[in-house]
């Protein structure tokens, strides 16, 4: 690498010099068109297919229809019910509402549409509420067809100057919420190779091998997160994990005790935003409360069973019926 070329709108293009460059251009198109360019084996890649439409508004609600709401989060039903919803305040009783809906790309056509697809959801808590709101802007509706792991951290080299970072390595169903928070993960990974690698004798070098020695690390959670509860679809077309169904089984073990344990409920909130290693679900201390709620010794601390998917979702309304 010795720079990057910019192009502008008028179509005037200029050079700018540089002994590194980070590509966090998203798709890492211009990771994989350099890779192409040097004819260089492109990297293994993960692909989970999810086949997904995720359409969003800006609301206006009456304040006393929110109820003193923080958040509402409505979760799908693997494998019975695959759309899921979420309703997010702003400011001025405004707020952001999107629904995410599995197997189909096509648009939502019209308000009264949209409305009416809430009512698909496995609880009634956020269609009930659009049926008071206005809405203040146009649907925006966005495709996404796969989650994609891009293994440069198994590549044998990388293009000397080149480091890809965020979603030019890892993206994955945005619903889930975590593409930033894992960005920043992977900046401040980027920020202590760097301080390590400083003093090497070919800095550039020690700091791409730096970073990627360790970005699997940052990626592991947030990946097995937003791709377990998507596999357990029959359709989903992907790699199923070792001890798939194992962990399927915790997760909804995990549920239950969280549902009346706090100190498990913490636990997985604090795995699900990214503040606590994946490992803390496994601690002995979580373990035992959550075979205690399920009223059985589980054995589900064995390592081994725990190296696929051990996530946790919250169903934070009254299911119907």
């Amino acid at each position: 690498m010795q720079g990057v070329r910019l192009v502008n709108q008028i179509g005037v293009s200029s050079f700018i010099d540089a002994d590194l460059v980070v590509d966090a251009s998203g798709r890492g198109a211009p990771t994989a068109a350099l890779f192409e360019a040097l004819k260089l084996q492109p990297p293994e890649t993960t692909t989970i297919h999810i086949n997904l439409c995720y359409t969003s508004a800006v609301i206006e609600l009456p304040e006393q229809a929110t109820k003193n709401w923080k958040l509402v989060l409505t979760l799908n039903d693997p494998p019975r019910i695959g759309d899921r919803g979420v309703l997010v305040p702003m400011e001025h009783n405004r707020w952001m509402v999107t629904i995410c809906q599995r197997g189909r790309l096509e648009r939502i056509d019209g308000w009264d549409s949209y409305v009416s697809a809430f009512g698909e959801l496995i609880t009634p808590t956020i269609h009930d509420a659009l049926r008071q709101a206005k809405p203040i802007e146009d649907l925006r509706q966005f495709a996404f067809p796969t989650s994609s792991w891009r293994h440069f951290e198994r590549s044998p080299r990388l293009p000397r100057g080149l480091l890809p970072i965020a979603d030019a390595i890892c993206r994955f169903n945005p619903i889930h919420g975590q593409g930033m928070s894992s960005a920043a993960l992977q900046a401040r990974l980027l920020r202590d190779a760097l301080a390590d690698a400083i003093t090497e004798s070919d800095p550039v070098a020690a700091l791409q091998q730096g970073f990627m020695a360790e970005v699997a690390s940052v990626l592991e959670t947030p990946w097995a997160m937003s791709t377990s509860r998507d596999l357990m679809f029959p359709d989903t077309h992907g790699p199923r994990p070792e001890h798939f169904q194992a962990n399927v089984e915790f997760e909804l073990a995990m549920f239950r005790a969280a549902v009346i344990d706090p100190v498990v409920h913490k636990a997985a909130m604090d795995v699900n935003q990214l503040l606590q290693p994946r490992s803390l679900l496994r601690s002995p201390h979580i373990m035992e409360r959550i075979e205690e709620t399920n009223g059985v010794r589980t054995g589900w601390s064995h390592p081994e069973v725990m190296t696929g998917s051990s996530t946790f979702r919250l169903r934070t309304t009254v299911p119907r019926g």
